[in-house]
């Protein structure tokens, strides 16, 4: 009897977290309290948002679609930040605490990963006078990704890697290096910056306070110059997932494109592995293009370059702009990175280039193995002459599962375990790199071996089963 109440109670708690209301950041961040504390803080929520940062092995940061104040949220668990991508949309279940007047997620019980690839949230434009260091009204700012323009540095970098930047309203803000080192020697008093951007954070001691934290370089942008621009590879519908052998549209995109600086054309240079994608064409339906260009693939089928020209020139004064689109074929589950080599408006070399992603997922709940050597499919390797062979193997993301790969011999004899995982990152695949060595390091004899996956949904103990030989070569003699 005392086991049956206990399964109806987990039943019934079970039913109560798949029936809890999904918040979105605003939710959790929005107070009118002076103290700044969540409405939320010492519960357990659930709370979805996209991925904008990452901070490997320690945290992330989330935020609303639409962005805007409170909008973002800070993740602190280490888990959950080698588990996703920026772009993933995610639903986490934890408990909210306040760390030094930081809202945060300090636990997180459960994550899903809802989609991927999808925008990060425009940054919001503020003014320095809109975030002092110290003052409720910079609460509404936490988490958020907000952007100043046309600042002057006010003062030399501290010990903290700290500075302090004032806009025309001549209230200062201060600048941290939280998340990206940024060049103490690049940062000079009285200097003019057009865009400084970056996530806020809070700590309510000592000299810190608010503070805007760049992620990267591009983040910091001394001056509004056509090489200054970025380009990037998107997806062109965020809600619709990559389907294996199906034609799929990537979008070109750029940031906005000045009448003064007379951009007559541009030319790209990108590269794909054909052995994970195919290259379809072109499109221009929705784009800034009006006809159809010529473009060159190489033999290899794995650099592809085209040049577009203007005949009335190009100006583009919204944020993002879609110069072209692509459409490309996915022929293997996983990862497939669109490398942009190169891009130029007119003659002039854009500085800010982001690679594309097509991640193609498994659609069933089924174990996913694929072994070969780097620029090989083949499953046939010679560890004594150092050579290595990779072991692919995924889930269906959005569910914990629980991925055990064994090794047998030809007799059914097991050899080694290279991986016992309760973790996948956000893409559902992962890779060992197995040099033919078992757990004590010993150097296997040549022969036959078998790769066996085992994947288990540990919400309910369903499993998957998969199977792959792989032969050790003998060396030559």
């Amino acid at each position: 009897m005392k086991g049956y109440l206990i399964a109806i109670a987990a039943m019934i708690f079970a039913i109560g977290l798949g029936a809890q209301t999904v918040l979105t950041c605003h939710d959790v961040q929005y107070t009118t309290e002076a103290s700044g504390n969540s409405p939320y803080m010492n519960q357990t929520i659930t709370v979805q948002g996209i991925v904008t940062f990452i901070k490997p092995n320690s945290a992330l940061y989330i935020s609303d679609p639409d962005g805007g104040p409170w909008s973002g949220l800070y993740i602190y668990h280490r888990n959950t930040s080698n588990a996703v991508t920026i772009g993933d949309m995610v639903k986490l279940n934890g408990s909210i605490t306040e760390y030094n007047g930081l809202t945060e997620m300090g636990t997180v019980n459960t994550y899903e990963i809802l989609s991927s690839g999808n925008a990060v949230p425009a940054p919001a434009q503020i003014s320095t006078a809109d975030l002092p260091r110290t003052g409720i009204i910079s609460e509404q700012w936490e988490g958020v990704l907000v952007r100043f323009t046309d600042v002057q540095i006010k003062s030399a970098v501290d010990s903290y890697g700290q500075f302090l930047v004032a806009d025309s309203s001549n209230a200062q803000a201060m600048v941290d290096d939280g998340l990206y080192a940024i060049p103490a020697t690049s940062i000079v008093m009285g200097d003019q910056w057009y865009l400084i951007q970056g996530i806020v954070d809070q700590l309510n001691y000592s000299s810190a306070g608010y503070k805007v934290n760049p992620r990267n370089a591009n983040d910091l942008i001394k001056q509004d110059s056509i090489e200054n621009s970025t380009i990037k590879v998107l997806p062109t519908d965020i809600n619709a997932s990559p389907i294996l052998n199906e034609i799929t549209s990537l979008n070109l995109v750029s940031t906005k494109v000045k009448s003064e600086w007379g951009v007559m054309s541009y030319t790209v240079k990108l590269k794909i592995d054909p052995s994970k994608v195919h290259f379809e064409g072109l499109n221009i339906a929705g784009s800034v293009t009006q006809e159809l260009p010529d473009y060159t693939v190489s033999t290899a089928g794995d650099t592809l370059s085209w040049t577009v020209l203007f005949q009335d020139g190009l100006i583009a004064n919204q944020e993002s702009v879609v110069l072209i689109k692509m459409l490309v074929r996915p022929i293997v589950y996983g990862e497939a990175t669109i490398d942009l080599l190169s891009f130029k408006y007119n003659n002039t070399a854009v500085n800010n280039l982001v690679d594309g992603v097509l991640l193609t997922k498994l659609q069933e709940k089924i174990a996913y193995l694929n072994i070969g050597k780097t620029g090989d499919k083949k499953n046939i390797f010679n560890p004594s002459l150092n050579e290595h062979i990779m072991i692919t193997y995924g889930v269906k993301t959005g569910y914990l599962a629980k991925a055990v790969i064994r090794i047998y011999d030809s007799q059914g004899r097991l050899v080694f375990t290279p991986v016992h995982s309760n973790s996948f990152p956000s893409s559902g695949f992962s890779t060992y790199e197995w040099n033919g060595r078992d757990a004590n390091l010993n150097l296997l004899p040549p022969g036959l071996y078998y790769c066996h996956l085992e994947v288990t949904d540990r919400t309910n103990g369903d499993s998957d089963r998969t199977v792959q030989p792989i032969v050790i070569k003998a060396a030559l003699k």
